[in-house]
């Protein structure tokens, strides 16, 4: 029943484009989602299933594909995302981009005006790992071996000048993106800068470091955007590059939050990428439990599918889709602090009741009953397990939303609530009440 649940809980340059050779327009920052201005995530593409475990580092390797053959890298840059103006965020931790770089030089006649004597193209790749101990991501970027080309240039300056002209390589953060504005975003390092002939012929991968100071809320949130910029220019060469510019924005998010811990392990600053859903899957490994959220999510309201049985059909969230019209309203962490562990608690003691876990004439009570609530169970053998999580805002205890309890085996049960707690860290989970969105799937 939804009712009273929650009484007293809530107290209080050359163009980064296949073409283009103008100047690339910065994007305008998108509208923030909350109070803390966390940027919205955008709708995925192809990389919809890729969205969680992001995994970020603290150890930053010279390299995004160190260990060599790292799976993720070849996966995300063989994607159609990947090969857009904007790239891809493979997952909360990771984005990768396969593009062009175009750059057209003009020499000045005699007379005062421009003649276009060539355009020089090269393939990139580009890369970025966010820290999990501190405030920063990892941007790497390489020419993609042998793909430079010459063209448009007589026979002479194709061989002579056309590889000898200077291709410069930074990465900055964009201006006026920053929120709140008292934070703020810098790059680590110089510009890289070396003939187009160098750079298609090497392998190396050049790095930026994108750090972030200052933050709003109790976890001191900033979102920022950095975005890679080109520059074609050869000074004392009498060739003129007038195509400089600007890749797409992509947008990141940093906080010193104090709560993500595993193990001994704790993780109390990082940068994430913020175009990827996150969502939790269950699939095989945990039989039960998916099958719980399955029917909790599929079949609320059907009679003797879940408990405990309501008198009105129930409404629960988390459902994941790639299609956004099929997915259900999301959930929303909670931590046992301040009014976060009020709602927790709350959660646990509704729970308890429905589960008939609370001793005396009615191990129900007050809200349920021998029909109403879960049917005794072996506790020795079982859990009572719950969705939406405990450590949702959306759990037992809500006034808004339903929920489901089951009796599942002790084991995968408390297996489910490990995996939990790991994606809450993997992905970095910002709690209540951060607006932090995430989702259940099940396979």
């Amino acid at each position: 029943m939804i009712n009273i649940r929650r009484v007293g809980t809530l107290v209080a340059a050359l163009a980064l484009s296949a073409g283009l050779t103008a100047p690339a327009a910065a994007a305008s920052p998108k509208a923030p989602a909350s109070a803390l201005g966390i940027e919205d995530t955008v709708e995925p593409g192809d990389g919809t299933q890729r969205s969680n475990n992001g995994l970020g580092t603290a150890a930053m390797p010279i390299s995004p594909d160190n260990p060599a053959g790292t799976e993720w890298l070849n996966d995300c840059l063989s994607s159609s995302d990947a090969q857009g103006p904007d790239g891809r965020v493979y997952n909360r931790f990771r984005w990768c981009q396969e593009y062009e770089i175009s750059g057209k030089y003009y020499k000045r006649e005699e007379n005062g005006t421009l003649a276009h004597k060539g355009t020089n193209k090269i393939r990139f790749q580009a890369a970025a790992i966010g820290y999990n101990d501190s405030r920063a991501t990892r941007v790497f970027f390489r020419a993609k071996t042998g793909s430079v080309s010459y063209d448009g240039w007589n026979i002479v300056d194709r061989r002579l000048v056309a590889p000898n002209l200077k291709l410069e390589i930074d990465v900055e953060c964009v201006p006026g993106a920053d929120h709140p504005s008292t934070a703020t975003c810098g790059v680590g390092r110089s510009p890289a800068r070396m003939e187009w002939a160098q750079w298609s012929n090497s392998t190396t991968w050049v790095y930026w470091d994108v750090s972030s100071v200052g933050g709003q809320g109790l976890d001191m949130v900033a979102v920022h955007q950095w975005r890679l910029k080109a520059n074609g220019a050869s000074p004392g060469q009498g060739y003129e590059e007038i195509s400089s510019g600007e890749g797409a924005p992509i947008g990141i998010r940093c906080d010193s939050a104090d709560y993500f811990v595993n193990g001994r392990a704790s993780y109390p600053h990082a940068c994430i990428y913020t175009g990827a859903l996150p969502f939790i899957t269950y699939d095989s490994n945990r039989p039960n439990i998916r099958q719980h959220i399955r029917d909790a999510q599929n079949a609320p309201a059907t009679d003797g599918v879940t408990y405990p049985k309501e008198n009105h059909p129930k409404k629960i969230p988390g459902k994941w889709s790639p299609d956004a019209g099929s997915r259900g309203a999301p959930l929303h962490r909670v931590v046992s602090r301040g009014q976060g562990g009020a709602i927790a608690l709350a959660n646990e003691t509704v729970k308890k009741a429905a589960c008939g876990q609370k001793g005396g004439l009615n191990p129900w009570g007050p809200d349920y009953n021998a029909a109403t609530g879960l049917p005794p169970y072996n506790t020795n053998v079982d859990d009572c397990d719950e969705y939406p999580f405990s450590s949702t805002y959306e759990g037992a205890s809500s006034i808004e939303w339903d929920f489901s309890v089951r009796n599942i085996v002790l084991g995968e049960n408390r297996g489910a609530g490990t995996d939990l707690g790991n994606f809450y860290v993997d992905d970095r989970i910002l709690a209540w009440p951060e607006e932090d969105p995430f989702w259940v799937n099940v396979n």
